[in-house]
């Protein structure tokens, strides 16, 4: 069975490796690497990553080059140079062999959204409940952190800065403005920070993530206490198979199981473009339309791991949700996660 670092090697071949290293291969590796690039980049294919191969509905035991696409497709529907091979080529895996693995998704997209029965309050100020920029329709408080002496709140790019084409000081309603939020009166926070979105069809995007800071009559309702659940013990590393829950606007507590810490994929940004990311955490379906935003955690250890942002929600397929890993967020934008409670 191929290791999991020759995995990673195969797998950066076919999305991010720069041409002075695709230059160093032999010509039969390079030719092979870009059949296979050519396949990643075919419409069907939706992502790519790393997760345990599955025969026949059954687990395998056996990690595999997994392509994730919208539908699966009969072999003689399609041609020798778009079809998933059943193995990396020798010439890209080396002596260790990895096979692939083909998993029906659906589409990407991102969980701000006009779904009915939202968790919505004024009072208090708490993750788990809607919250939204003034030009964006709903999504979820995430979490409580902290910068430069300052609490702030937690949530998506595409939550609280309207996909980086809001501005620093814009306002940030709570409720969001779907859910009866309104100006002046529920306006809570301005737009603090956050991170830019590099755009195209690269894998070169970590986080979609931003903060706001409350306005000062505020201060006093903000809760660190995730509704329902527990104020974070900390952060975790995502690894497979671990089982998290999260509390979203939409579909308050639900729960989920880690698939795939590799997952690298594609979407569009409304007014913004493609933006790709790398190395983000796919699991099994655990949200929907107005999540985008919540924080994710570890059910063990009650540690966050994530800031869940994406779903593919095609009924046809083997849906999944998807989130930034948490110490990437927190790297990102410079912030602390608050672990006890706001005094």
């Amino acid at each position: 069975m191929a290791s999991e670092e020759n995995l990673v090697r195969a797998l950066d071949l076919m999305t991010i490796a720069p041409k002075g290293k695709m230059a160093s291969l032999s010509a039969g590796a390079r030719s092979h690497v870009s059949h296979m690039r050519r396949v990643v980049d075919t419409n069907n294919v939706v992502a790519v990553g790393i997760s345990e191969k599955i025969t026949q509905g059954k687990r395998t035991g056996t990690l595999a080059l997994t392509f994730y696409v919208n539908r699966k497709k009969p072999l003689n529907k399609l041609g020798a140079h778009v079809a998933v091979p059943p193995a990396v080529p020798e010439a890209i895996s080396g002596p260790e062999a990895i096979p692939t693995d083909v998993v029906a998704i659906g589409r990407a997209r991102l969980e701000v959204d006009d779904l009915p029965n939202p968790l919505a309050t004024r009072n208090p100020i708490q993750p788990g409940y809607s919250i939204g920029h003034v030009d964006v329709t709903a999504g979820t408080l995430g979490a409580m952190v902290t910068r430069d002496g300052k609490t702030l709140i937690l949530s998506n790019s595409h939550v609280l800065a309207n996909s980086g084409l809001g501005k620093k000081g814009d306002g940030i309603l709570y409720p969001a403005s779907l859910d009866d939020g309104k100006a002046p009166k529920d306006l809570v926070a301005k737009l603090y920070d956050f991170v830019q979105f590099k755009v195209g069809d690269d894998f070169l995007n970590h986080v979609d993530c931003a903060v706001a800071l409350p306005i000062a009559k505020r201060m006093g309702d903000l809760q660190s206490e995730i509704k329902d659940l527990f104020i974070p013990r900390g952060t975790i590393k995502p690894a497979r198979d671990m089982e998290i829950v999260k509390v979203g606007r939409t579909t308050g507590e639900t729960v989920g199981t880690v698939k795939d810490i590799h997952f690298r994929f594609i979407t569009e940004y409304e007014g913004v473009g493609k933006v790709g990311f790398l190395d983000q955490v796919f699991c099994t379906r655990y949200s929907n339309g107005g999540d985008s935003g919540s924080l994710v955690l570890d059910r063990k250890t009650k540690k966050a791991v994530g800031l869940h942002f994406a779903g593919f929600p095609d009924k046809k397929g083997v849906m999944g949700s998807v989130f930034n890993p948490i110490d990437q967020v927190l790297e990102a934008l410079g912030v602390t996660l608050v672990t006890k409670a706001i005094s």
